[in-house]
């Protein structure tokens, strides 16, 4: 168990939580009955820890989602590196990882964006949602009818349009709260945990 604090705030930890707090996270708990630090973090806004987390299995975790799941993971983890959030480039690259199954091919796609060099992606429906998320993090005040026009154009179904401008706005939240409140990585890195810990 580090040493170092879970975030600049004062955080409750689990075995201190009381009241709304205490069903919070026993909600967004994990199967080994674990808060992780995204939470733990949180702990001075309880009302917020449930309505975030479902918002964010809403998107990245339901499968009435079209986008395949690794590229899900790829904007999320795109919005991650143009934010310079480690927490959760770390945690959503792992994802990323998984979900491609070629690690290979996904460290070069994440050298790509972290370069960002977006032409340099082959793929061009991936190109595609990479370069929204940018221009919808970065300069949001500039996207037009013309950008989803051309996410049409690459092939996705509105549905899946929808998802990805969810992902990388919701991302931009998450992005800046974790830097924001200075969350330390937990044990666990990504879905599958880290086998290093």
């Amino acid at each position: 168990m580090s040493s170092k604090p879970i975030a600049h705030i004062s955080v409750i930890l689990q075995n201190e939580a009381t009241g709304s707090l205490a069903e919070a996270y026993n909600t967004v708990k994990d199967g080994n009955n674990n808060v992780e630090n995204l939470y733990l973090a949180m702990s001075q806004t309880p009302d917020a820890i449930v309505p975030a987390d479902a918002h964010y299995m809403a998107l990245l975790h339901n499968p009435d989602n079209p986008l395949d799941p690794s590229l899900s993971e790829l904007v999320a983890t795109y919005v991650a590196i143009l934010c310079q959030c480690e927490y959760a480039i770390a945690n959503h690259g792992a994802n990323f990882r998984m979900y491609l199954s070629n690690d290979a091919r996904a460290d070069a796609i994440l050298s790509i964006l972290a370069d960002d060099d977006l032409s340099k992606i082959e793929n061009d429906q991936m190109r595609a949602a990479l370069e929204y998320t940018r221009k919808l993090s970065l300069t949001p005040e500039s996207v037009q009818a013309s950008d989803i026009e051309t996410l049409r154009t690459a092939g996705f179904c509105d549905k899946g349009i929808s998802y990805i401008i969810q992902i990388a706005a919701s991302f931009g939240y998450w992005a800046r709260m974790i830097n924001g409140l200075g969350t330390r990585l937990g044990a666990q890195i990504g879905i599958m945990g880290n086998p290093d810990t």
